[in-house]
């Protein structure tokens, strides 16, 4: 993912004790989901995220990235990113039902964010962690498979397309060329013209 976290990046923190997680949002319609990769339950405070503090995130034991999509964004808009997890084989309940039927999470909203522990626990204070957004966007695609060895979890987040251009220069006298059904502009000019107009002068008044 270009977040500017690399797998070698990821083993030079690990080898410090330092751990990452990814942390998601899935607004599935019967049952809004809030997971992420770590080991226990975490409640963010203080990220400033509306969609992150103070809200509960559950684990998923052994849910561990296997893959992660290029999360590119450009003036023309963003790709489409894919992510794997590999989960236990007894999955959260949201996550079945979601696979199972796929109005769960047709054309709703997905946020991702990436954990990172800023220092480790210890026997007094638990982990401390900084949270940043990296992609938020409509699911497009989820399934829960097994390739013999363990079982995956797969989300796609949909592209999106944007452009943009030089202005038109169209004034509301153009808009029968966007819809010829529209005549609210027909009287516009006789109207702007006419003395009664408030505001405007009438012919010989100074």
């Amino acid at each position: 993912m270009r977040d500017g976290i690399t797998g070698e990046w990821l083993d030079a923190l690990e080898a410090q004790g330092i751990r990452t997680a990814i942390m998601g949002y899935l607004d599935f319609k019967s049952d809004p989901t809030r997971l992420w990769t770590g080991w226990t339950t975490i409640q963010p405070m203080g990220s400033g995220d509306i969609y992150l503090d103070n809200y509960v995130f559950d684990p998923i034991a052994e849910g561990v990235p296997i893959q992660i999509g290029e999360n590119t964004f450009s003036y023309q808009g963003s790709d489409q990113l894919e992510l794997a997890l590999a989960v236990p084989q007894t999955a959260p309940d949201a996550l079945i039902a979601a696979s199972l039927d796929s109005s769960e999470y047709k054309g709703r909203r997905a946020i991702l964010w990436r954990a990172l522990m800023i220092t480790p626990p210890n026997a007094v204070a638990p982990a401390t962690w900084a949270f940043r957004r990296i992609r938020s966007g409509i699911m497009d695609k989820l399934s829960l498979s097994y390739d013999g060895q363990q079982r995956l979890f797969t989300l796609t987040i949909e592209s999106h397309a944007a452009s943009i251009t030089n202005a038109t220069a169209s004034t509301y006298l153009d808009q029968p060329l966007f819809d010829p059904d529209d005549t609210s502009q027909a009287y516009a000019v006789s109207i702007a013209n006419d003395p009664r107009v408030p505001g405007r002068l009438a012919t010989g008044e100074k």
